[in-house]
């Protein structure tokens, strides 16, 4: 593989530039561009499109911060790019002048057709089909250097875009996980048509970025979201299933509750839903119900929070916005109930776990703890014990399914996307929740 092939591409657009997705992109392109660009003397840019140009204002102010903590915790990197720079001699020099250097590469734009002479097109717009290819329609028309397109799509099956945009061969599938920065998991999809000449430049860009590479099969939702959404919409169901005995708040609150402190996950599942955004949830089990007709996916829980106007995300400092749950300080202070927030009561739920995620982290044994837990959980007699078993079994059905439906091409890969994209401290196909482990129907 040339190792130099990315840098063989002097012009770059990002399009979506001030999103959450695409300011990361940014940020990364910039951060693999600029060693490069001053070691040998490469002109490589970054076309950053964005209709607001606010959100463009906001999106150099993050990278200006970003960029200034990244070069404070590698100065003597960043003092190797600039060693033969002699004005440079205190860190805060070589911080201040590594900023600049960055920003510099960077041309905001609200006119897309600043975007018709690059080479390679990254998009990280909306989750919506006839967004992305009515741009890259427009874009690749008006082009004489026939790009290749990177689509950060998180559920859009590549060959679907493809088609509608008519671009056969030169579009991939980089589905980078949130912050793109920090998360070290990289999707990549290819369609049956995918030129290997893209194919091995999306390796290569993915390398350069130092991310943990996983192939995904051309499927909707790909292997992350894929696990994912079906685990929203069995909680969903359950919620519904359990509503009768603790309310739907409750319910709401209970299940998000279990899925953290007693499945030993970082965040729990209605959690995780407010960080990506109940609209992008939405849009992607829409795409999935769309493409696996055979299945029956809950898209008309979360309509609740949409109809209401209350999205999730995250601000531009990153803190989750108020979704299915209000939140005060980063913590949770209510659960929506379809009119207004109610506010809730902290679960004590220590008979069920002593373990709390962050510990277990740096547990040198934590595969005995995790297997002596989920044990002890089984055995429990404690009635939310038995919710709990059975969100973990049905977690570990849904990553077979994908395996044996070929939407992942192995159980690792399916494992290894929960742990790195998810920081889950286990893949979902385990042996702690064994099938042939009885637990009790929840339908009594």
């Amino acid at each position: 593989m040339d190792s130099n092939l990315f840098f063989n591409y002097k012009n770059i657009s990002v399009l979506g530039a001030s999103g959450k997705m695409g300011r990361g992109i940014v940020l990364l392109l910039s951060k693999t561009i600029l060693p490069q660009n001053v070691q040998s003397d490469k002109e490589q840019k970054i076309i950053a499109l964005d209709l607001s140009p606010n959100g463009l204002k906001e999106m150099l102010d993050y990278i200006e911060i970003q960029s200034i903590k990244y070069a404070e915790k590698n100065i003597e990197l960043v003092r190797t790019v600039y060693e033969k720079n002699t004005d440079l001699v205190h860190d805060s020099d070589f911080v201040n002048y590594y900023v600049e250097e960055i920003k510099s590469l960077i041309h905001t734009t609200d006119k897309v057709e600043d975007t018709f002479s690059s080479e390679l097109i990254f998009e990280a717009v909306a989750e919506k089909i006839d967004v992305k290819t009515s741009l890259f329609e427009k874009i690749d028309r008006n082009s004489n250097v026939c790009p290749y397109f990177f689509t950060n799509t998180s559920s859009i099956p590549i060959s679907t875009i493809e088609t509608r945009a008519q671009l056969t061969g030169r579009i991939i599938g980089l589905h980078f996980y949130n912050p793109p920065p920090v998360q070290k998991l990289l999707e990549i999809i290819r369609s049956e048509n995918t030129e290997e000449k893209l194919f091995t430049l999306a390796v290569d860009i993915a390398q350069l970025m130092n991310k943990t590479i996983i192939y995904a099969p051309d499927c909707a939702g790909f292997i992350g979201n894929g696990q994912f959404l079906r685990e929203v919409s069995y909680a969903a169901n359950l919620v519904g299933g359990i509503s009768e005995d603790y309310g739907f708040t409750g319910a709401i609150h209970l299940i998000n509750e279990l899925t953290r402190d007693v499945l030993l996950r970082p965040m729990g599942i209605f959690e995780v839903v407010d960080y990506v955004g109940i609209d992008v949830c939405n849009a992607i089990l829409s795409v999935m119900q769309d493409a696996f007709s055979n299945e029956k996916f809950n898209d008309s829980f979360l309509q609740n929070w949409l109809n209401a106007g209350h999205v999730g995300g995250q601000d531009t400092n990153g803190h989750t916005k108020n979704g299915v749950f209000k939140y005060e300080f980063g913590e949770i202070s209510g659960v929506f109930d379809g009119y207004e927030y109610q506010s809730i009561t902290p679960l004590d739920l220590r008979e069920l776990s002593s373990h709390n995620w962050k510990d277990l982290k740096s547990d040198a044994s934590i595969q005995k703890t995790l297997k002596e837990h989920f044990n002890n959980l089984h055995l429990s007699n404690n009635p939310l014990s038995e919710i709990a078993v059975r969100y973990g079994k049905e977690c570990s059905k849904i990553g077979e399914y994908l395996v044996d439906q070929k939407i992942a091409f192995s159980e690792n890969d399916v494992n290894q996307i929960m742990t790195l994209g998810f920081h889950h401290l286990y893949g979902p196909i385990n042996s702690f929740f064994d099938a042939s482990l009885p637990v009790d129907s929840l339908n009594k």
